[in-house]
């Protein structure tokens, strides 16, 4: 028979042994629970950044769209000596207005992207219809002297793709309601 010394001593190391498993599990339990906080915190940084993102796009090409509709309601008022120059900066808004589109679209696609592209098909029109609608003057030297636009531009696609792009793109005031309020009926 063992001396129980023996006996007592082994168990007391087992005993040590066991507790010592146990603080260390408890130590990866601990570990595994911070890990999985700090890629919930991440994730949450990075879903902040992209809807900043898509909000920055979505407000950049609304503003884009209005400085082009600006350009095109103050050039069809009267004839302008510069006109050519009016309408270059027509044709690089409109451009600039595709780009935000496309910005718009990779950030955020299907339904948004499809309106996005739209209002940039729009911003297109308007520019090459007020660039079709106006006549250019020139002196006899061939200098340009001034232009016009003889019809004034129809601005109803437009406002229709940004009404569309509106709709789609900005959340509906029900989801913007906090946590735990019902949406009224």
């Amino acid at each position: 028979m063992a001396d129980a010394s023996v006996v007592t001593a082994i168990i007391s190391a087992a005993g040590g042994m066991v507790g010592a498993l146990s603080a260390l599990g408890g130590v990866a339990l601990t570990n595994r629970a911070a890990a999985r906080k700090e890629e919930r915190e991440a994730r949450r940084r990075r879903e902040e950044q992209q809807t900043q993102a898509r909000e920055q796009a979505y407000g950049d090409l609304l503003g884009g769209v209005l400085k082009l509709r600006l350009q095109v309601e103050v050039a069809a008022h009267h004839p302008w000596e510069d006109m050519n120059e009016r309408l270059a900066a027509i044709e690089a808004q409109a451009a600039s207005v595709g780009d935000l589109a496309s910005r718009a679209a990779v950030l955020c696609p299907g339904e948004v992207a499809g309106t996005a592209r739209a209002l940039a098909t729009a911003a297109y029109g308007l520019a090459s219809q007020a660039t079709r609608h106006t006549r250019m003057s020139f002196d006899d030297g061939g200098q340009f002297v001034s232009g016009q636009m003889l019809e004034p531009p129809s601005f109803q696609r437009l406002d229709r793709c940004v009404d569309d792009f509106c709709r789609v793109a900005v959340e509906p005031e029900d989801a913007q309601e906090p946590p735990g309020v019902s949406p009224k009926s």
